[in-house]
């Protein structure tokens, strides 16, 4: 595996978010040109390396144009995130439409390589004793959704479009923890366990992969791994239960842990799918997928993006600390 990665202009969409956050200040970091596109003003921190900011929306194929030009590669993990309810179609104009676009001008661009920010949820579940990998064919139909369905769909434009012009992959992370989350986004449930004295816990579970070496990952696969391809970047398993445990350690909170059934599910779904527009109303994302996302057992490998790009995973707790604050960022 290679240390070596592309001069010139790198561009990372969503860097204003947490994912595209943690890629650019990485890449900047290692003296990396970055241009960094968000669709507001991002407010930096003291000790911040220098990124080129643009703000814009992607969808608008003038500013895809102009976020390219010049770049020699793409970081793409801009993206609509949630197993909610569409009704606008924003999972697909932003996740498939806007992704479509800002290849094709990345392609004209004369850009080298592009780099997806994809999902673990188009992959698939196994179990403990055997978990899935990049190959094991899709079987999360419990999670059917608007946003599973776009992010399968831009992920295959993506991977279909390797070749002599341009070398594409797909980095797939589990759930991505870690510090410096401005929404939060994937970091609310462990806000969301340290703030409560008493959780109910669905015992599903799945691999969490720290943010800061989801970035590394996406330095690496610039310069190395297969084209075409689609990598797990997924560090340990955890149970749902377990990380309400580990907050409780960390924090003190939740004093009380209560461990769901896997037998009350279908009643919770049931319970979403004919109250889900009044639930909706506190809680915006709420479906019956959420709910069959909690009771997913999402057992997945991600031994080859750890050989292909040198990658090595620290443990839960130290993540969920460095998550909450409690460690180094």
């Amino acid at each position: 595996m290679s240390e070596r990665s592309p001069g010139g202009v790198i561009l990372v969409t969503g860097a204003g978010g947490f994912i595209g956050g943690h890629i650019a200040r990485h890449l900047a970091r290692r003296g990396k040109s970055v241009r960094g596109v968000a669709r507001r003003p991002v407010a930096m921190m003291e000790g911040d390396p220098p990124i080129d900011w643009m703000i814009g929306d992607l969808l608008d194929p003038d500013v895809a144009s102009r976020a390219v030009a010049g770049a020699t590669a793409v970081v793409h993990s801009a993206g609509w995130v949630s197993l909610g309810p569409d009704h606008a179609e924003q999972s697909h104009e932003i996740n498939v439409v806007a992704t479509e676009r800002l290849l094709a001008a990345a392609i004209c661009a004369g850009v080298e390589c592009f780099v997806y920010t994809s999902s673990l949820y188009t992959l698939a579940a196994g179990t403990s004793d055997h978990p899935a990998d990049e190959k094991t064919p899709w079987n999360l139909d419990c999670i059917d959704s608007p946003y599973t369905r776009s992010k399968r769909a831009a992920e295959s434009l993506v991977l279909a479009a390797n070749g002599p012009r341009i070398r594409t992959l797909a980095l797939c992370p589990g759930m991505v923890l870690g510090p410096r989350d401005p929404k939060p986004t994937s970091t609310t449930i462990i806000r969301t366990l340290a703030r409560n004295p008493l959780v109910f816990m669905p015992p599903g579970g799945i691999p969490i992969t720290d943010a800061a070496v989801l970035a590394l990952a996406h330095e690496r696969a610039l310069c190395a791994g297969p084209g075409g391809e689609r990598f797990a970047v997924v560090g340990p398993y955890v149970s749902y239960p377990e990380i309400a445990t580990i907050v409780r350690s960390l924090v003190g909170w939740p004093k009380v842990i209560v461990n769901l059934p896997d037998r009350i599910e279908p009643l919770l779904g049931w319970s979403v799918q004919y109250t889900g527009p009044y639930l909706r109303r506190t809680w915006p994302d709420v479906s019956r997928q959420v709910v069959a996302g909690g009771f997913l057992r999402l057992h997945v490998t991600g031994a080859r993006a750890d050989r292909e790009f040198g990658l090595a995973h620290p443990p839960a707790a130290q993540t969920i600390a460095n998550t909450l604050g409690l460690g180094s960022t």
